[in-house]
């Protein structure tokens, strides 16, 4: 039951019965791109670390049953766990984000208000929670990965700067005082898990870049170049992962 991208591979929020439903929007693709019918093999994963086999068993054309045959528990995802918290770009921009921040192996996308984030960014509503993680599924599929990051309603960014479990802290940066990302993590091995905050398009304003450092947030730089929001948070967290002993 080895995760692959080329199985065909489901994902099911609640993988504890013998009889499961897939995710609704893996329902399309069950019985419209694939075309499974009964008694085809599947595998199964619930984005918490429970991978399971099963074969189709009831369908139509708007419903698939799938009998559970073996199940088994995966490892933790290897530490460090790296929570990614960023202002969210617009539309088809967060998407993107969202898709390759999981296929990084993302522990979290933190979603943050700041001052100059978009008024766009700062609503939530069942249907984009429900959105985005239709895009973490399908991320997850393509990466053979067997859990899936925490999608938490946004916050503010004094949330973020009180919370006290982060082993390293980072924080997106172009200032002059920004420091190499090796030059930032050198020394800090073991650790249990990282915070990456990114801003929004126009920067942090001074007052909130001054109490991200006081909260510990170490200023890094990210390219040569000004970046927009969404490829500054990729690219973090990509040099971040690769920065990471591989296990």
């Amino acid at each position: 039951m080895n995760a692959n991208p080329h199985t065909r591979r489901f994902f099911v929020s609640d993988l504890s019965g013998d009889e499961v439903q897939p995710h609704p929007s893996e329902v399309h693709h069950a019985l419209h791109v694939l075309r499974l019918k009964g008694g085809d093999e599947v595998e199964l994963f619930d984005g918490a670390g429970v991978v399971a086999t099963g074969v189709i068993g009831h369908i139509d054309r708007r419903n698939v049953v799938m009998h559970v045959t073996a199940r088994r528990t995966c490892p933790p995802a290897a530490l460090p766990a790296i929570g990614l918290a960023f202002s969210a770009p617009k539309g088809k921009r967060l998407d993107w984000l969202v898709e390759k921040a999981t296929e990084l192996g993302a522990a979290s996308l933190q979603r943050v208000i700041f001052d100059r984030s978009p008024p766009a960014s700062r609503a939530e509503s069942a249907a984009k929670s429900e959105k985005l993680l239709v895009h973490c599924i399908s991320a997850a599929k393509q990466s053979g990965l067997n859990f899936l990051p925490e999608l938490p309603a946004p916050v503010t960014l004094a949330e973020i700067l009180g919370y006290r479990n982060d082993s390293l802290r980072l924080l997106g940066d172009t200032g002059v005082d920004a420091l190499q990302l090796g030059e930032a993590i050198e020394g800090a091995f073991p650790l249990e898990n990282i915070r990456l905050l990114v801003g929004p398009e126009g920067g942090l304003t001074e007052s909130e870049r001054g109490e991200s450092i006081s909260a510990g947030f170490i200023p890094v730089k990210i390219a040569r170049t000004t970046l927009r929001t969404e490829t500054a948070a990729v690219a973090l967290l990509a040099a971040t992962v690769a920065s990471m002993p591989l296990k």
